[in-house]
């Protein structure tokens, strides 16, 4: 499988020089193939929900579920070219949890608790929860990372993201990082830095538009993982 990312993510990468140009991030780049891994730290990759749990819907259809999966996937293939290490909580459309039990709410208990297992299962490992957001009020837009506070690292993580995706790809973004509250079970439960991703509002019609392009898709997880590189940087420094 390996092997097969490291040439999906040649082309993702050609992909998003076509999207941005050489110059807007020849920098970046640089800095990213710079990096050399300890190969210690696993980053958990979480595409929310999936199987019968799809997450928000959009007024037109789009599931949630599917476009967490898509960009989960993306920046899986730009760790793998990277050297990163990764686990990938679910790599299809499926629940996880015990799918045999009577009522979606168990189901659904059963899905999380196993997502929190997973990452526990990792000594040195960071949760990155892939999101998309939803609000009534369809002027709303943006991506906007939130956080655990059991760790100071989950902060520092969220706003390495939150800063690299704001002035690389959504310069209009005036959100900021939030601590997450008892809502948010993974990050309210960890014990390993964590983060969930809200990487837009399904419900902006503009931005639903971008968060189904692949060219997009593609240029949030190339981000994201320039943010972890920055944020292994960073640790190595400490």
């Amino acid at each position: 499988m390996k092997e097969r990312n490291v040439i999906i993510s040649t082309v993702l990468i050609f992909s998003l020089l076509c999207y941005f140009g050489i110059a807007h991030i020849r920098n970046d780049i640089r800095s990213v193939f710079s990096f050399e891994t300890d190969n210690k730290t696993v980053f958990v990759i979480d595409a929310g929900h999936g199987g019968e749990d799809s997450g928000t819907i959009a007024v037109d259809g789009t599931l949630e579920k599917d476009i967490n999966l898509e960009i989960a996937l993306k920046t899986a293939a730009f760790f793998d070219i990277f050297g990163i290490e990764y686990v990938l909580i679910r790599t299809d459309d499926r629940s996880i949890g015990d799918t045999s039990l009577e009522t979606i709410r168990k189901r659904k208990a059963s899905d999380i608790n196993k997502r929190y297992e997973i990452i526990n299962s990792y000594p040195d490992s960071v949760l990155l929860s892939i999101h998309q957001n939803y609000f009534p009020d369809n002027k709303y837009s943006g991506c906007q990372v939130f956080y655990s506070d059991n760790l100071p690292e989950s902060e520092i993580l969220a706003n390495i993201i939150q800063n690299k995706i704001v002035s690389s790809l959504q310069k209009n973004n005036t959100r900021k990082i939030k601590e997450s509250d008892n809502s948010i079970f993974l990050l309210d439960k960890a014990k390993r830095p964590s983060v969930m991703i809200e990487c837009g509002f399904l419900s902006n019609n503009n931005e639903l538009l971008l968060l189904k392009e692949s060219e997009y898709q593609t240029s949030l997880a190339y981000f994201i993982t320039s943010a972890v590189i920055d944020y292994n940087n960073q640790s190595e420094d400490d």
